[in-house]
């Protein structure tokens, strides 16, 4: 691991009640209903690797298994053309808040306006699910229009911190995912 120094920016949502946006022809968001480690493993990697997100590479299947075990979290996969090219991550509080814990696009759909679309549809998702306190966090290694995408769906700042992260020294071997993907064909081979 390495150090390295990061801001993060809290924002809470202060907009209108929001509501579902009409996505354009062969886009669609579809909650994925049934708990899926490799699922969202996929997705973590997928719209994360590009913006080095590091906190969920060294989950094994099983720390997997168990955060969806609280069933206090949901999925939606963003779709184009039948392909996946997105998600919003929701998770309640003991506070019964909700959190857009994670949100992103792959790299192939950025730039054609669908990440205002899904902003605005994770506060609607989240405001449905619970209409209390909204809120995200972002910090200086995400994505550069992160902090400007929350703001402009209606998120105000409430926080910022700029502290020394541990981050993995070498991403690209962080990135393959060992513990996952050793613990997954241990599991597998159990069977």
């Amino acid at each position: 691991m390495a150090e390295k120094l990061v801001t993060t920016w809290y924002l809470e949502y202060q907009g209108p009640l929001a509501t579902l946006p009409e996505w354009p022809e062969g886009v669609m968001l579809m909650e994925a209903e049934q708990a899926s480690p490799e699922l969202s493993q996929f997705l973590f990697c997928a719209v994360g690797t590009p913006w080095h997100w590091f906190s969920r590479l060294s989950w094994t299947y099983q720390d997997w298994q168990h955060y969806f075990a609280t069933e206090q979290v949901r999925t939606w996969v963003l779709y184009q053309r039948g392909t996946p090219v997105g998600f919003v991550e929701l998770r309640k509080g003991n506070d019964l808040s909700v959190e857009l814990k994670f949100f992103g696009l792959m790299p192939s759909a950025t730039g054609q306006g669908l990440g205002p679309l899904l902003a605005t549809a994770a506060v609607a998702l989240a405001q449905q699910w619970h209409a209390g306190k909204v809120w995200v966090h972002t910090c200086s290694e995400d994505h550069p229009a992160a902090l400007a995408t929350y703001q402009r769906a209606g998120f105000n700042l409430t926080d910022t911190v700029t502290e020394l992260e541990e981050v993995p020294a070498d991403y690209a071997a962080a990135a393959l995912c060992k513990p996952y993907v050793d613990s997954r064909l241990h599991l597998l081979a159990q069977r």
